[in-house]
């Protein structure tokens, strides 16, 4: 009952048009009745709309339907992190980040990063990603965004775009995408979900930044080189304790069910000495935005790097600040990252 529920208010809005793409079916719903008005801090919410021509008359926005197999799956997960709060699947991290300190002042994260198609199976996942944390560690607030590929949830092999939040270290509140109330879609055209099409060679790459806006506090999403697209934002109202990040982490997340070897992370190749991005995962152009949107490069604070819980020959990960010579191969502050998964422990 508590499932249908969901899907009822979920998929409620009046739609003007639907749209079928590659299986998944978009529903265009009137801006203001889209799932995160039913959050109950987000009743009398007033969508921020940018000063950007694209913007003057939002109208409709695509979001994609949510079906009762990915209600389920995601109810599964909630009843997973309850009984097994430390380890619901198995993941598997590499990253690096700013270390944890609550006098710093990150108001986002921004990264161009390597597209590629991991072969992941039903009981596996696999991301490529960057997160904006602050709070106590019992209720760590967290966003999240990037690339994954994750049959169980989106229910195919595709490289999709998605966004995460928690307001209470990942027990009962937040989601993936849009799959509960919370997250404000604005762009007409580019919902969560997006399919990313991986490019012969390297892989193809596309920036994904988060920023905190300064007027509003609203968290503002980007995917893509120009910042006068911006997808949507997670209103301040759900974050008690993210007026600005005290971590900054990029990265990958590698997870299987238990008992389930572990998936392959990046493109599958583990990152070498040689520094060659054109073969194994990657990202580059690692930055920090200050408040005024500034942005800083990631290397100029503190850098420590990040593998846990995994065997080197899994995964790896190699983070670089090059100097001028070599910016325009690689950019500053890039790393190369990933590898084949296995029984990694």
């Amino acid at each position: 009952m508590e499932i249908k529920r969901q899907l009822k208010i979920l998929n409620k809005p009046p739609m003007k048009k639907i749209i079928t793409k590659l299986g998944d079916t978009i529903d265009c719903i009137d801006v203001y009745k889209q799932p995160a008005f039913d959050h109950p801090l987000l009743k009398d919410h007033k969508i921020q709309v940018l000063n950007l021509p694209i913007h003057n008359d939002i109208g409709t926005v695509p979001i994609r339907r949510t079906t009762k197999r990915e209600l389920m799956f995601s109810s599964l997960i909630k009843r997973r992190r309850k009984a097994y709060p430390r380890n619901p699947m198995y993941h598997h991290y590499v990253s690096v980040e700013t270390p944890y300190n609550e006098k710093n002042e990150y108001y986002g994260a921004k990264a161009s990063f390597g597209i590629h198609n991991p072969h992941v199976t039903q009981n596996q996942f696999s991301t490529s990603q960057l997160w904006i944390q602050n709070g106590p560690r019992d209720a760590t607030n967290s966003i999240e965004t990037g690339w994954a590929v994750f049959p169980e949830f989106f229910g195919d092999n595709f490289t999709r775009t998605f966004g995460y939040w928690t307001a209470d270290g990942y027990k009962d509140t937040g989601c993936f995408n849009m799959f509960c109330p919370g997250f404000m879609q604005v762009h007409t055209r580019v919902p969560f979900g997006t399919i990313l099409n991986p490019t012969p060679g390297s892989g193809g790459e596309i920036f994904f930044w988060v920023f905190r806006d300064k007027k509003t506090h609203n968290w503002w999403y980007y995917m893509g080189n120009d910042d006068k697209t911006p997808i949507g934002y997670w209103p301040k109202e759900l974050f008690p304790h993210l007026p600005y990040g005290a971590l900054v982490r990029f990265g990958g997340v590698a997870g299987a069910e238990l008992n389930v070897p572990s998936p392959p992370m990046g493109n599958g190749h583990l990152p070498t000495d040689a520094y060659i991005m054109e073969e194994t995962g990657f990202m580059r152009y690692l930055q920090i935005l200050e408040e005024n949107g500034g942005t800083s490069y990631f290397g100029n604070s503190a850098v420590i790097k990040k593998d846990l819980d995994t065997k080197s020959d899994c995964y790896d990960i190699i983070f670089r600040k090059y100097g001028y010579w070599k910016r325009r191969k690689h950019g500053y502050n890039s790393m190369i990252f990933g590898g084949p998964g296995g029984n990694c422990f």
